[in-house]
């Protein structure tokens, strides 16, 4: 057998799975279908800003330990271990649509059928609770007269990759979470990461419908946590001699919170809380549980673009024909993903305030143009975005912005008024500099 590992799927999980698997000898097949993306791939393009993963898959290429090809049925044969890592976009009703995960079992129970040998499959595909159980192993077993368990193996292995940390995360995961269908997968499964791992991280064996439930459990306590969190920042902005940052650190202290997700901001966007917190509340719903919580949590989420324009507005006296400087599109710095990014909404409730907003990113300006089209004005630096504006909203954390300091702001633009919604510089530094700040959460 000349590889270990098929990944069907090569977007933002599959892509780097696939590439970080292959980087530590892994023989790894990458399947593909769509033959733009397959071509970018094959000739050495990550479709995506992500830091290292450029470098490593020429590298893995180049030493033959990953390759791609647009045929399921071709990976399936030539390897072990079958992760499926299509794309489960939303639908209008929040929830998750299925169908390239179906699309892709089919073909793999089909491939299955032809093949003697034992065979992994493992859902990396983010799919509510029940999914393997309801819909996968089904189908499955369906296609390929096969049975789950028995003649194959199935497991749920969900990704808690970062955008913009996804190797590092890959790398160093705080768990690996295995929800296995019967013990012999399990073992199989334990010794393919104890060859990529060498020392295996925590690791949490359960049911593949836990599985899949920890990972929306995860996500959507990210959501809720960081809505909450904002609320605090709000609260913090109008309070006399407050600031969030004091009280967030308490709260991670005595609370003993992961600090990757304390940081008020503009809101989360990107491709998984947002659709992973909507997609659990619709199935909530249709279970008939209460999902109230996951929704406050969005309604807040989107009225955050209204407190950060609320801000620029009380720095400016009004918007109407004023001229804004947007630094920062995409949903957090380090990416280019711009999918329900915090930038959008707030440039969308300057527009309709009458404001006239000029945009830079430093890696997200041609997703955002697809977006935006003419509606903004888009500036090639930092200093250009910034020239003759009348007020600047910091809404990515981008390490270029951190380096701005009052005299840029200052000698830039018509009026100096900064709204920093990433908390990325201190008050102090302000102070007395002619620019007329506020930070989100800081009332001083």
């Amino acid at each position: 057998m000349k590889y270990l590992v098929s990944v069907i799927g090569l977007g933002y999980v599959g892509l780097s799975t696939a590439v970080c698997l292959a980087s530590r000898g892994i023989k790894t097949m990458g399947v593909e279908k769509d033959p733009n993306k397959l071509n970018a791939i094959l000739s050495g393009h990550v479709p995506f800003h992500e830091e290292r993963l450029p470098q490593m898959l020429n590298s893995t290429m180049k030493k033959g330990t990953f390759e791609c090809t647009s045929q399921i049925y071709k990976a399936v044969e030539a390897t072990k271990f079958s992760f499926i890592a299509v794309g489960t976009p939303s639908k209008p009703t929040g929830e998750i649509d299925t169908g390239y995960v179906e699309s892709a079992c089919v073909e793999l129970g089909e491939a299955l059928k032809r093949k003697k040998a034992w065979h992994v499959v493992v859902v990396k595909s983010t799919v509510v609770p029940g999914t393997t159980e309801e819909l996968i192993k089904s189908t499955l077993e369906a296609s390929s007269s096969l049975k789950a368990g028995e003649d194959f193996g199935l497991a749920v292995n969900p990704e808690f990759l970062r955008e913009g940390t996804a190797v590092q995360d890959t790398f160093h995961p705080d768990a690996l979470v295995l929800g296995c269908s019967d013990m012999r997968t399990l073992r199989e499964i334990k010794k393919l990461f104890q060859k990529f791992y060498r020392k295996l991280p925590p690791v949490i064996e359960t049911s593949t419908t836990n599985a899949e439930f920890i990972k929306y459990s995860v996500n959507t306590f990210r959501a809720v946590q960081l809505s909450y969190l904002n609320t605090l920042a709000n609260l913090s902005s109008v309070l006399p001699d407050s600031d969030v940052g004091d009280v967030v650190k308490g709260l991670a202290t005595i609370m003993k919170l992961d600090n990757r997700y304390l940081r008020p901001g503009p809101g989360f966007g990107g491709s998984c809380l947002p659709k992973d917190t909507r997609a659990l509340a619709a199935h909530m719903r249709k279970r008939g549980v209460d999902a109230s919580v996951l929704e406050s949590a969005l309604s807040v989420n989107l009225k955050q673009s209204k407190v950060i324009v609320d801000m620029a507005e009380g720095l400016t006296n009004g918007l109407s024909k004023k001229r804004v400087a947007i630094l920062g599109l995409s949903f957090k710095g380090n990416t280019d993903d711009v999918r329900e990014s915090p930038s959008l909404n707030i440039i969308s409730e300057l527009l309709s305030r009458g404001a006239i907003v000029v945009a830079y990113d430093p890696k997200a300006m041609e997703n955002s143009r697809r977006i935006l089209g003419d509606k903004v004005l888009f500036a090639d630096s930092v200093k250009e975005c910034i020239k003759g504006t009348q007020c600047c909203i910091i809404a990515t954390d981008w390490r270029e912005f951190q380096a701005l300091r009052p005299n840029d702001f200052r000698t830039s633009m018509k009026t100096p008024a900064v709204v920093d919604a990433r908390r990325i510089f201190e008050p102090e530094l302000f102070r007395n500099s002619g620019v007329l700040y506020r930070r989100l959460g800081t009332s001083r």
